[in-house]
């Protein structure tokens, strides 16, 4: 089956590809004529940007994701070979990215909403270029994107004027199944497929009807599909097959999707699939000029995958537009303004050194309900803690050389310690306790020769007895684990 475009191009060798060229910005109030795809994709004359996908949000707006540098690739002898693939990758972005203004329309339980475009995000906090291709689960992280005000609305496919105007929106009802219990394909359906391929079925599932005509699903084969092409980097290596199948009446027109066979480990599509195909689901569907049209996504475990599918003939053409990698478990970014804050911060607090400064940091983890930011010198024996939340930092502990830093937990509570020489025979200890997320109490402690010799609690003084008490909560400490970096490595 023929791919019109080239899937995952890794993020390191797009970057070796792509030299700076100056930036691109829409420059009329007409969709752009000049739309660059492939002509089997479109009817003659075409002007019409094809659909997109809002794929990300951040704490205000939603984002079309980018998939690559802004700048035209060019041609660079050691990355020949991938040259096509990221120009039309390339191509197809800036199709969008001349019509943005144009993309006014949201696509919301079969209806158009109307949108509108706001801007794009070119540069992060830090003015470096964004993440590109991935999809963060925190609206904090910014991404190389275009940003659209959808109000209250939610929905993923935005198209323009000219594209709503000269298609018809096709409704698409999902068949409900209950877990484990999926209706097959079609068995004459089943049979037809097994025939041509030669192979058998490991499993078919019927997904949804698209308008009055069609129906829709996958089909998954078994063991090893002996007719794939050869793996250019691996000729040894063996594929599997599952289709993507569309169904009109008698005809059945199929999308191929090869993915990696192992004889002790089976079929794979996506890491971490388990050996079960994630098909495409349509999500909008279209009747074109020229037949169907569907906008799909492949959501697997760690990547999802958008494009569209045009029904041409006999066969069912696929359009990639990105297969984006779905990022979790990030720790937010702390920013040169976030730094700078921090440090005004720790010079203005009366128990800091303050011909000290903080050259490193590193995110720790004291409980974990809080972000929690570590600043420390270079000889890690001056620092600060820190949390974040909601954008706004609280200056929590100072570190000194008499005042070294552990932590530890007990039912749920959370603790961090600070303690050390107060001078002669005297220890001192300092101890912030959290329970959920929230400060409960801070004691301050000074020992002479073993016994308490002074004691507050949240700045007033207890008794010895009482004191007593809360020092019986706390466990001992453990050290922090932290992975420094430089500060200065943001500058």
């Amino acid at each position: 089956m023929k791919k019109l475009m080239v899937c995952a191009v890794c993020v390191m060798a797009i970057l070796a590809g792509c030299k700076n060229q100056g930036q691109t910005t829409a420059d009329n109030n007409k969709d752009s004529v000049e739309v660059s795809v492939d002509e089997e994709i479109v009817e003659p004359n075409d002007t019409t940007p094809l659909p997109m996908f809002l794929m990300g949000s951040d704490t205000k707006y939603a984002l079309m994701l980018y998939w690559t540098e802004i700048e035209e690739p060019k041609k660079d002898p050691d990355y020949a070979e991938y040259y096509d693939g990221w120009h039309k990758k390339w191509e197809l972005q800036e199709m969008f990215r001349r019509n943005r203004a144009h993309y006014t329309n949201l696509i919301v339980d079969d209806k158009y909403v109307k949108i509108k475009y706001v801007d794009e995000v070119l540069k992060d906090p830090d003015g470096n270029t964004p993440s590109i291709g991935e999809r963060h689960g925190r609206d904090e992280i910014p991404s190389l994107s275009a940003r659209f005000d959808v109000g209250k609305n939610e929905g993923c496919i935005i198209v323009t004027d000219s594209y709503k105007d000269s298609r018809k929106l096709l409704p698409i009802k999902w068949f409900e199944y209950e877990w484990g219990k999926e209706k097959p394909l079609p068995a004459d359906v089943v049979k037809q497929l097994e025939q041509k391929y030669g192979m058998k079925t490991e499993r078919s599932v019927l997904l949804c009807k698209i308008g009055e005509d069609y129906t829709y699903g996958v089909m998954q084969f078994k063991g090893a599909y002996k007719d794939a092409p050869k793996d250019p980097y691996d000729e040894d290596r063996q594929s599997a097959l599952a289709l993507d199948v569309l169904i009109k009446g008698d005809k059945v027109i199929v999308n191929e999707q090869i993915g990696y066979y192992e004889d002790s480990y089976g079929a794979t599509w996506n890491a971490d699939d388990d050996g079960t195909y994630v098909g495409c689901d349509p999500i909008v569907a279209f009747e074109g000029p020229e037949g169907l049209e569907i906008c799909y996504r492949r959501d697997a475990p760690e990547s999802t995958t958008t494009g569209m599918f045009f029904e041409r003939e006999d066969i069912l053409e696929e359009l990639e537009y990105e297969c984006y990698h779905n990022m979790i478990d990030e720790e937010i970014p702390i920013w040169k303004k976030d730094f700078a804050t921090m440090q005004k911060m720790y010079q203005a607090d009366e128990r800091s050194d303050r011909d000290v400064k903080l050259t490193k940091w590193s995110h720790c983890y004291i409980d974990y309900d809080n972000e929690w930011i570590w600043l420390t010198n270079e000889d890690e024996n001056n620092g600060a803690f820190f949390i974040r939340k909601d954008g706004k930092f609280t200056l929590v502990a100072v570190e000194t050389p008499n005042l070294q830093p552990s932590s530890c937990r007990k039912n749920e509570y959370s603790y961090l310690k600070l303690a050390g020489p107060a001078g002669g025979p005297s220890w001192q200890q300092e101890i912030h306790a959290f329970k959920n997320g929230e400060p409960i109490w801070t004691l301050f402690v000074l020992e002479v020769e073993g016994e308490i010799n002074g004691c507050a609690l949240n700045d007033k003084d207890i008794s010895v007895e009482e004191c007593r008490k809360y020092l019986d909560q706390v466990p001992d400490g453990e050290p922090i684990n932290a992975w420094f970096q430089e500060i200065e490595s943001k500058e």
